[in-house]
C-alpha cells in the first residue's frame, strides 16, 4: 500500500463512523428489542441512526472543512436527479426481481427470518425506516466512504468493491437471499454514483426501491 495518499485523523474517524456507526446502533437495538417490535421502539432507533449520520455531516463541515458536494450532495440539477433516481429505482427493482427468481430456482428462501417481529408496525413507521435506509446508507456507503477511500487509496477494489461487500454483509439478518440481493443492488447503486457523483439520485432510487414492497404494495392491499 505504498501508493496511499495522506489522510487526516478526522477523515479516519469519519470512515469509522460511516462504516460502523449505523450498523452498531442496529445491532445494539436488535439485542435490546422486544419479541415483537413496537412503533415507538423503531422510531427511536431510526432517529438515533439519523443523529449519528448528522454527526458525520458535522464532521465533514467542521472537521474536514468541506461542504456536502464532497460527498455528492449538491443543489444542482434537481430535475435531472429526480429523473435519474426514478429510472434507477426501476432498474434496481428489476434486478432484485431477477435475483429473487434465481434464488428461488436454487430453493433459497427470500425474506428475513424476523418478518414476524414487524406485524404491528404501521406504514408511517415503515416510511421512516425506508427513508432512513435511503438517506443514511447512501450518505455513508456511497457518498462518504467511496469518496474518501478513492482519494486515499485510488484503488478500485477498495473504494468501490469493499463498501459494496460490507453493505451486503450488513443485511445478514435477511439470510443468504438478503445478502445476495443487497450485493447486486449495492453494486448498481455504487456504479451509478461512481459515474454520476449525484447522491440525490441515489437516495431517491434507494428510497423508492424500499418504499415499494414495504409501504406502497401493502397500502394498496398487495402483501408480499
Amino acid at each position: 500500500m505504498d501508493n496511499l495518499k495522506p489522510i487526516s485523523r478526522i477523515t479516519l474517524i469519519g470512515l469509522a463512523l460511516a462504516f460502523f456507526g449505523p450498523p452498531m446502533i442496529i445491532y445494539i437495538a436488535g439485542q435490546l428489542a422486544p419479541d415483537a417490535y413496537t412503533n415507538l421502539f423503531l422510531v427511536k432507533k431510526e432517529l438515533l441512526i439519523f443523529a449519528v449520520t448528522g454527526l458525520l455531516i458535522l464532521l465533514v463541515y467542521k472537521g474536514e472543512k468541506l461542504n456536502l458536494s464532497s460527498i455528492g450532495l449538491h443543489g444542482r440539477h434537481w430535475g435531472k436527479s429526480i429523473l435519474t433516481g426514478f429510472v434507477l429505482s426501476i432498474i434496481l427493482i428489476l434486478a432484485v426481481i431477477v435475483v429473487a427468481w434465481v434464488l428461488s430456482m436454487w430453493n433459497i428462501p427470500v425474506g428475513g427470518s424476523e418478518a414476524h417481529k414487524y406485524k404491528d408496525i404501521t406504514l408511517w413507521t415503515w416510511t421512516l425506516i425506508v427513508l432512513r435506509a435511503g438517506v443514511v446508507e447512501e450518505i455513508c456507503y456511497r457518498g462518504y466512504i467511496m469518496e474518501r477511500l478513492e482519494k486515499w487509496t485510488g484503488n478500485w477494489y477498495i473504494f468501490f468493491l469493499l463498501p459494496v461487500v460490507i453493505f451486503s454483509l450488513l443485511h445478514y439478518s435477511q439470510g443468504i437471499a438478503g445478502i445476495a440481493i443487497s450485493f447486486v443492488a449495492g453494486f448498481i447503486l455504487a456504479y451509478v454514483y461512481w459515474k454520476k457523483r449525484d447522491l440525490k439520485a441515489n437516495i431517491i432510487a434507494h428510497f423508492l426501491v424500499d418504499l415499494t414492497p414495504n409501504v406502497l404494495l401493502p397500502l394498496f392491499g398487495f402483501g408480499l
